[in-house]
C-alpha cells in the first residue's frame, strides 16, 4: 500500500517559517530533487524558520540555543474520525536543548514552549531526544539528568506525567541517554549512549530488554542517533521491522532487528565525501534511512539495506543549503521531513531524482540490436520512458508509468514500435525518462532526464 496523496493546505513546522516561493513541474537537470520544498499553495510556500521568526511569535521569551531533535505527530484529538483524509495539521515538538525546553505549535498560528533548566518536574538538562504518539504522549531523553521524562499534550499544553531512570548501569538506570523513539506498539526505544546499548521499555517505564550488539562480535559503541520502525505500522512497506542507530562518534550506521540481530552496517569512509558524520536519523515509508551530517551541512540517504543512495544539500543558509543540520523527523504517511539547524529549522517533502542516465549504445538497428537504458533513482517512483522525434512528438512508449525501485534500474528496447509493430523509422531521436514520486509530491512534481539515440535502417533479412 503506498502513501495516499497529501491534500491538506498545510503541515506546520513548530515555528513560523520564512516565505520562499517554489515552482512546481519538472526539475532543472542541475537541481537536486531527492528532497523538495513544498509548492507555493501548501503553506504559501513557507519552508524555513529563523531566529527572526521565532522572535515574532515568542518575543524575548526564548531564542534558538542548540536546537536538537524533533517529533512530528498527527494527534487523535485533532483528527476528524468521519473522514480518512488528513483533516488537520501536524503537531511538531522541537527540542531547544541549550534552553532546556520544548518548542511546539498548538495550532497553525500559535507557538508555545515548555520546560526550563534543572532536575525537577518540568525541567531538563541538555535534552537531546524526543518522541511522541498520536494519543499525546511525549517522551524526552533528558540527557544531562540521565533519565527519561514522560509528558502529556492536551488542549495546547504539555503536562509532566513522570520520569524514570537515574545515573548508572542496569535496569532503570541510564548514562547520558541521547535519543528516544516510539514504535506503533507503544514500545519506547532509548539510545543509552554511556552504557553502549539500546534499551526497550514500555511507555510506563517497565524494562523489556537491551541490545548491546550481536553474537557475531559487533558491539554498539556509544550509540547516539536512533530510529525505529515496527512491522505493525501502517506506514511502512512490506512490514519492515528494525532499529537503526549511529555510533562510534557518528562514524557508523548499524541496522538491527528488534531481537538483536545485526542486519547491516554502513561507515562514513564509504561515502564519496571526506569528513562525513552520521548524527540523527529518520526512516521513510520504504525503509530508507536519512542521516543528518552537521559538519558538512548535508543529509545522507541510504536504502533499506543501508546501501548509499545520495547526499542532499551543502553548507549555508540559502535554498537547499543546511546550516549545521541536527535533528530530523519524518512523517511517513506523506513524506514530510522536518530538520533543525544551528539557528532554525527547515521543512521538505520527499521527491525523487534521476541520476546517471546512460544507454548501452547511442545508435540502434531494429531487428539486429537492442538498447539498455540505465538510470539511478534516489526514491521509489513511477517511471515512463518514451522515444521522442526531432519535432518533439512521442513516437513510442518503452515504459508506461511503471513503479521502479530506489537504486539502479535497467530498461530494454529492440528498436521496434510495440510487440508486433514495425521498425522505428531511421533518424535522430531522444530517449526521455520521467520519474514521478509516489509520495505526496507526485501531485505537482516530476523529474526528467534525456539522452540522444540514433535509429539506423532496419537490418536486412
Amino acid at each position: 500500500m503506498k502513501p495516499p496523496p497529501w491534500r491538506r493546505p498545510c503541515a506546520t513546522i513548530a515555528l513560523v517559517i520564512l516565505l520562499v516561493t517554489g515552482a512546481p513541474g519538472a526539475a532543472d537537470d542541475d537541481v537536486q530533487t531527492t528532497l523538495l520544498y513544498p509548492p507555493f499553495g501548501h503553506c504559501m510556500g513557507m519552508h524555513r524558520a529563523t531566529s527572526f521568526h521565532l522572535f515574532l511569535y515568542l518575543g524575548t521569551r526564548t531564542h534558538f540555543n542548540e536546537p536538537a531533535d524533533l517529533a512530528a505527530v498527527k494527534l487523535d484529538a485533532l483528527d476528524d474520525p468521519s473522514t480518512t483524509s488528513d483533516d488537520d495539521e501536524l503537531t511538531v515538538f522541537g527540542l531547544n536543548s541549550g534552553e532546556c525546553e520544548i518548542i511546539f505549535n498548538t495550532s497553525l498560528v500559535n507557538v508555545e514552549t515548555y520546560g526550563e533548566c534543572g532536575d525537577d518536574r518540568g525541567q531538563f538538562r541538555n535534552p537531546l531526544g524526543i518522541a511522541a504518539d498520536s494519543r499525546g504522549n511525549v517522551f524526552v531523553a533528558d540527557t544531562g539528568n540521565h533519565r527519561i521524562v514522560r509528558l502529556f499534550y492536551a488542549d495546547g499544553r504539555l503536562e509532566f506525567v513522570r520520569s524514570f531512570g537515574s545515573e548508572g548501569r542496569g535496569e532503570d538506570r541510564f548514562s547520558t541517554p541521547s535519543q528516544v523513539d516510539l514504535g506503533v506498539s507503544g514500545t519506547l526505544y532509548i539510545a543509552d549512549t554511556g552504557n553502549d546499548r539500546v534499551v526497550a521499555m514500555t511507555s510506563t517505564g517497565q524494562w523489556l530488554y537491551e541490545i548491546t550488539g550481536d553474537d557475531e562480535g559487533l558491539a554498539l559503541d556509544r550509540p547516539v542517533g536512533l530510529a525505529v520502525v515496527e512491522g505493525e505500522d501502517p506506514w511502512i512497506s512490506r512490514r519492515q521491522d528494525f532499529i537503526v542507530v549511529t555510533d562510534r562518534g557518528g562514524g557508523r550506521l548499524v541496522k538491527i532487528s528488534r531481537d538483536g540481530h545485526v542486519l547491516g552496517t554502513a561507515a562514513v569512509e564509504d561515502l564519496p565525501l571526506p569528513s562525513a558524520r552520521f548524527d540523527e536519523l529518520a526512516i521513510d515509508y520504504y525503509g530508507s534511512v536519512y542521516a543528518t551530517d552537521r559538519p558538512n551541512g548535508r543529509i545522507h540517504k541510504f536504502d533499506s539495506h543501508l546501501r548509499y543512495v545520495t547526499s542532499i544539500g551543502s553548507p549555508g543558509t540559502g535554498d537547499m543549503e543546511m546550516d549545521e543540520p541536527r535533528g530530523i523527523t519524518l512523517w511517513r504517511r506523506f513524506g514530510q521531513i522536518f530538520i533543525t539547524e544551528r539557528a532554525g529549522a527547515q521543512y521538505f517533502w520527499i521527491g525523487t531524482d534521476i541520476l546517471d542516465l546512460e544507454t548501452s549504445t547511442d545508435r540502434i538497428r531494429p531487428g539486429e540490436d537492442d538498447v539498455r537504458v540505465r538510470y539511478f533513482l534516489t526514491e521509489v517512483a513511477r517511471v515512463t520512458v518514451v522515444l521522442v522525434d526531432s519535432d518533439g512528438d512521442v513516437v513510442h512508449t518503452l515504459v508506461d508509468n511503471r513503479r521502479r525501485a530506489t537504486g539502479e534500474n535497467v530498461e530494454r528496447w529492440d528498436g521496434k514500435l510495440g510487440r508486433r509493430g514495425g521498425p522505428t523509422p531511421p533518424g535522430a531521436y531522444t530517449l526521455r525518462v520521467t520519474a514521478t514520486p509516489t509520495y505526496s509530491s507526485g501531485e505537482y512534481f516530476h523529474d526528467t532526464a534525456e539522452t540522444p539515440l540514433t535509429v539506423l535502417q532496419e537490418a536486412s533479412r
